[in-house]
Formats: C-alpha cells, sequence, structure tokens
C-alpha cells in the first residue's frame, strides 16, 4: 500500500503531472467552483482521448511545492493530478469500487426520475 502511494508523487509514471493552487483568500464557495473546474478539466481530457488521476497527497507536501514551483504565498495547493494514457492492465485500472444507490443518499420530492432516460436507477 506504501508502495503504490508513493506512486503518486511521481504522477503515476504518466507524462504530465499538474498542480494546482488556490488563493488563500477566497471563501468556500469558490472551492466549489474549483472542484467544477477540476471535473470539467478531467472530462475535456477523457473527450480527447486521454485520462486523468486527480491526487490529493500533493497536497500534503505544500512547503515543498511552494519551494519548488515558486508558488506565491496568497496561494495555496489544492491537489496535483496526472495526465496521460492509463495503463488497462494495470491491477488497480481495473478495479470498480461498488456504488451506494442513489436512493440512499437523494430524495426526489415532487417529480418521478424517468428511469430509461440515464440509466443508473
Amino acid at each position: 500500500m506504501q508502495r503504490q502511494h508513493a506512486r503518486n508523487f511521481a504522477f503515476f509514471d504518466a507524462p504530465v503531472g499538474l498542480i494546482f493552487t488556490i488563493d488563500r483568500r477566497l471563501t468556500q464557495s469558490s472551492w466549489v467552483d474549483y472542484g467544477m473546474f477540476l471535473q470539467n478539466l478531467m472530462l475535456a481530457a477523457r473527450e480527447r482521448g486521454l485520462d486523468t488521476c486527480p491526487q490529493m497527497a500533493w497536497a500534503m507536501l505544500p512547503k515543498l511545492l511552494t519551494e519548488l514551483l515558486d508558488i506565491p504565498p496568497h496561494q495555496m495547493v489544492v491537489c496535483g493530478m496526472a495526465l496521460g494514457h492509463a495503463d488497462r492492465e494495470a491491477p488497480e485500472n481495473g478495479w470498480l469500487p461498488e456504488r451506494e444507490p442513489v436512493e440512499s443518499f437523494a430524495q426526489y420530492r415532487g417529480f418521478a426520475p424517468r428511469q430509461e432516460a440515464c440509466g443508473v436507477y
């Protein structure tokens, strides 16, 4: 497990490693916007045939990253992201965790979801 975790710091051998920062002065709502930005970046990469892996492990090294990348003091590290082509033969890329059913955490009030529309239910 420790060896696999350490691979974060080589961006899982991806050809591109990204480090994301955010201005410390921004409010909680900005973090929500940032999450949507990251998701859209991941979706855009996937649309272009690339794979991504968001990595919170990089947020544990703010001092090192700040020094190495000359990150200004008003910025803080949010996460890293590996960008490239996933190794489909790697065991970790074949693992699909069980998903919690939507009904266990969402309520539908005032309308019934159309099951055939999205195939999730």
